[in-house]
């Protein structure tokens, strides 16, 4: 028998097994489950029993004087259904000139001055679990301008209570803090916002920076020159001046107070012309012990001259805030 006839013998018993399988039955038993919902979780919380928040806190905050200190507290509610992880940060922040008094417009010689923010400095704390920011670290209500700090996690059906504190500096805190009479019976007007998310999330959008230069009197920013930087962050970071002096030598530094900055980290350094064009590193990761920056609050950016800064000693040496750039809040550290 030849090997074609063999190799055919061979499908056709095959097929008639193939087909023969379905002629066989076998026990079996079928589930089924029904009705499956799928659930999203919940993520809420209310503030002083309020949901939404309408609190506001005015009383608490009117007829301040120089040197003298007043706390906002409020409490913290987890509603939801998950442990969440909470910020707060200080938005909206409008100036004005109020009531006028004599001594105001005699020392104002026409020229109105109400820009508030630079000359509160700001406390923080969680009652009895532990203080976020202190009056010795001199945050001051501008630099948190818009700025996320982290108060903690509140398990699901817990609360937290808030301490923070506006503080109308004087000479005792710093000489250049001191309020005299320009500021009598003037008003700052702000929002406070609250943002809650589930544990694990990135947190709220942080990472640009918008560097100004200032009045070094007023600390207001100085308007329509041209002259600011855009600084962009998370581990790494990219900085971008704009109206900087082409040929001279700048640092771009991660400044930590108090004066002159000791252990202040330089970031970048260069021209004003390779500035406009852009510098790109990394940031210090993780913070050096004798530099943390207050951390978690945060740290300033500054773009100073680089003659005024000391790169081996790490602070300043020489004040010259006319040619500098200035945080217009903190950063969030990696």
């Amino acid at each position: 028998m030849n090997k074609k006839i063999l190799a055919s013998i061979f499908v056709i018993g095959m097929l008639a097994l193939a087909m023969g399988w379905g002629t066989y039955s076998f026990f079996s038993d079928t589930e089924k489950s029904t009705g499956n919902v799928f659930t999203a979780g919940t993520i809420d919380i209310a503030v002083d029993g309020q949901n939404p928040w309408t609190n506001t806190y005015s009383a608490e905050l009117s007829d301040v004087k120089p040197s003298e200190n007043r706390w906002i507290e409020f409490v913290i509610t987890n509603v939801g259904g998950n442990p969440v992880k909470v910020w707060k940060r200080i938005t909206n922040i409008v100036c004005a000139q109020g009531i006028q008094t004599e001594p105001e417009i005699e020392e104002e010689a026409g020229t109105p001055r109400y820009w508030l923010p630079p000359y509160i400095l700001y406390d923080l704390k969680i009652p009895g679990v532990r203080w976020i920011v202190t009056q010795e670290q001199q945050i001051r209500v501008d630099n948190i301008n818009g700025f996320w700090i982290y108060l903690g996690e509140i398990p699901k059906d817990g609360s937290m209570t808030v301490e923070q504190s506006y503080h109308l500096s004087s000479w005792k805190d710093a000489p250049e803090l001191d309020v005299t009479n320009w500021a009598q019976g003037d008003t700052m007007t702000f929002d406070i916002e609250l943002y809650a998310e589930q544990v694990g999330g990135v947190g709220p959008a942080v990472g640009t920076l918008r560097l100004e230069n200032k009045n070094p009197t007023t600390w207001e920013v100085i308007d329509g020159d041209g002259k600011y930087g855009e600084f962009t962050y998370g581990t790494d970071f990219t900085f971008k001046g704009y109206g900087l002096v082409a040929d001279t030598e700048y640092s771009l530094i991660y400044y930590k107070d108090k004066w002159p900055g000791t252990g202040s980290v330089l970031l970048a350094s260069g021209t004003g012309s390779e500035f406009m064009i852009g510098k790109s590193g990394t940031l210090p990761t993780p913070i050096p012990e004798s530099n943390d920056f207050n951390y978690p609050v945060g740290g300033k950016i500054w773009l100073v001259l680089s003659s005024d800064y000391d790169t081996f000693n790490y602070k300043m040496t020489a004040w010259n805030p006319t040619n500098y750039l200035f945080e217009m809040h903190l950063i969030n550290v990696p």
